[in-house]
């Protein structure tokens, strides 16, 4: 899962940001550091399609450059590697460049929407979560995504982004245009620890059906080892990626509690929750829990444990068991 947006120590503990990098160029102004990490990792569950082997590697490289005093240019790329017997595969997550300055960064390519700002607040897991938000992988611009041109500035305390995807490939209109989406999200933090959030996402569906939207709100504090969180979306049309759907309405919940003990143990504990209304017939979407344990030996390994509790008729618990190693 996913994430940068929550930089402190605590938030730290719990999301899947790299814990080190490695500086292999650093000369005229231009510098780059690779980073990765290695994940061997089991699925438990009575539901033989989530049972199984989750491993995988992870790679990446950022490049930075300076221009002038007041410009600099940045690079990121980053792939992973699926090392489960059930889906091998190479998958590019990231791939986009740029330039930054005193005005914040602009950047073009594979990278996350705008949207995903505000449910980073609680996109926490390292395996399970954000699935209430309205964010996803290719879904409308709003997590990774291609054809991403972004804006992100910094100011105060307040965090700005605006993305705009010039093609979104998941979405084939009949009569051959291309697809598009945009986003737009605010974040604002307080110096007590406490943060803000809202954010929207607009995306074309197929000819003759109703654009995908969603808008979330979320709220956060982060401060003496306690971090929770919680987040509120409503939209339309947004959970099919081809953006066939038509007449859905989403409300969706996420909530986050965790707390860092200080000797390398973190906990978290977390719901999802997502209602369906199509044409006054509502339904749950997702219900779940997840209860979540990790220990840090250094700053380069850890394991974990989530385990994911599933309140839909129908569907297993999966327990995931791991062992990560980052560089």
């Amino acid at each position: 899962m996913k994430k940068t947006v929550l930089a402190s120590a605590l938030i730290t503990a719990f999301v899947s940001g790299s814990a080190a990098a490695a500086n292999v160029y650093d000369q005229d102004g231009a510098k780059v550091d690779l980073y990765g990490r290695a994940v061997g990792m089991y699925y438990s569950s009575d539901d033989n399609s989530e049972k199984g082997d989750q491993s995988y590697f992870r790679f990446g490289a950022k490049a930075k450059s300076e221009i002038n005093n007041d410009l600099y240019a940045v690079g990121v790329y980053e792939t992973e590697v699926n090392a489960s017997s059930k889906d091998e595969g190479l998958e590019t997550r990231k791939a986009y460049a740029g330039l930054g300055g005193n005005f914040g960064e602009a950047t073009y390519g594979r990278q996350y929407g705008a949207y995903t700002l505000i449910s980073d607040y609680t996109d926490t897991l390292e395996e399970f979560g954000a699935d209430a938000s309205g964010t996803g992988t290719d879904r409308f611009g709003t997590g990774k995504s291609s054809s991403v041109l972004k804006y992100a500035g910094e100011f105060s305390g307040l965090t700005v982004e605006a993305s705009y995807q010039l093609d979104n490939n998941a979405v084939s209109q009949v009569d051959g245009d291309t697809s598009s989406s945009f986003g737009v999200a605010a974040s604002y933090a307080l110096p007590v620890g406490v943060k803000f959030g809202a954010g929207y996402n607009s995306g074309d569906g197929v000819d003759g059906t109703d654009d995908a939207e969603v808008t979330a709100l979320s709220v956060a504090y982060d401060a003496n080892n306690i971090y929770a969180a919680l987040l509120y979306s409503m939209g339309e049309n947004w959970k099919d990626k081809s953006g066939a759907e038509t007449g859905t309405d989403y409300d969706g919940y996420e909530v986050v509690l965790g707390y860092d003990f200080g000797n390398g143990f973190s906990a978290q504990a977390v719901y999802n929750y997502l209602e369906a209304d199509m044409s006054g017939t509502t339904a749950d979407a997702e219900d779940y829990f997840v209860a979540a344990a990790y220990y840090k030996f250094n700053k380069n390994l850890r394991t974990y444990a989530e385990y994911k509790a599933d309140q839909i008729d129908g569907n297993e618990d999966i327990l995931a068991m791991a062992i990560r190693y980052d560089f």
